[in-house]
């Protein structure tokens, strides 16, 4: 576990644009120290990978803990755990792939869980600064499809999405192929038996039944463990455990899929869908 410790302390130093003599003079270690910790040539104590995660601005206590937990193995490694990950990205990614229920509304987007290749690259572009190189936006866009594999995962959760039919009337696609195959990905979802999809009403006053940025509810196994909400805003995901802000997002989720059409109709909606984007 340590080599992977190793490799997101040299991705958070590089990001603070610090060398490892300046760091290990802050740390107060020897630059050898930092040198061996990074290169995978030592184990890191948790104490000096606590000072270094100050050091490097990890302030957040959830962060710090997911990956001193790493370092005492008390978690398994995932994909998200690659350097280049933010750090913020790789807690909400090993939350989500731990989870057993996941509900999911984007107001104006379709749920990254359900978007087609095209979408996802639509979406990095459309909510990411205006400087993100075509690599950037396929990167993220990547990230997008890789957490979609969850769905395929035998036991994996079981996902609801109540889906903004704007989302697919108005899609950020300019090309009537990629709108029509959107939607055509959503009945593919909507054909497992885990996932459960439902679609807005037309004119549907979502506004008035949730007021906020995109959310997904997390829940896990064991009595013992609260679900989290996480909130998707421009800076990044945030994760909170408030289990008083957790259930009136539960409770917003919850209007939402009872205004929304049922989930044994979301078919035959798709297909008038469909059918309108042909028009």
């Amino acid at each position: 576990m340590h080599e992977i410790v190793a490799a997101r302390l040299a991705a958070l130093r590089q990001a603070r644009r610090l060398s490892m003599k300046t760091a290990a003079e802050a740390a107060g270690l020897n630059t050898s120290t930092v040198y061996r910790i990074e290169h995978g040539h030592v184990a890191p104590r948790e104490s000096t990978t606590a000072t270094l995660l100050e050091l490097y601005g990890v302030h957040d206590p959830a962060q710090r803990w997911h990956v001193l937990a790493l370092l005492r193995g008390e978690r398994e490694p995932g994909w998200f755990d690659a350097p280049e990950m933010p750090l913020w990205l790789s807690r909400f990614l090993a939350l989500e792939d731990e989870a057993v229920e996941v509900d999911a509304y984007a107001p104006m987007f379709v749920p990254a869980l359900l978007q087609t290749p095209a979408y996802a690259e639509a979406t990095v572009r459309a909510c990411g600064h205006p400087g993100l190189t075509p690599e950037q936006v396929k990167a993220g866009a990547a990230v997008i499809l890789r957490r979609q594999e969850l769905l395929e995962r035998d036991g994996g959760p079981r996902v609801r999405a109540v889906v903004d039919r704007r989302a697919l009337l108005d899609p950020p696609l300019a090309r009537p192929a990629d709108r029509a195959g959107q939607v055509d990905a959503i009945a593919a979802a909507a054909g497992r038996p885990e996932v459960a999809v439902q679609v807005t009403r037309p004119c549907a006053e979502t506004g008035h039944l949730y007021h906020g940025p995109p959310f997904t509810l997390l829940g896990f196994a064991g009595p013992d463990r609260r679900g989290v909400l996480v909130l998707h805003l421009l800076h990044g995901s945030t994760v909170v455990d408030d289990p008083e802000t957790v259930e009136a997002h539960h409770e917003a989720f919850a209007r939402l899929s009872r205004s929304a059409h049922d989930a044994a109709e979301t078919l035959d909606v798709l297909a008038e869908i469909r059918a309108a984007l042909a028009t």
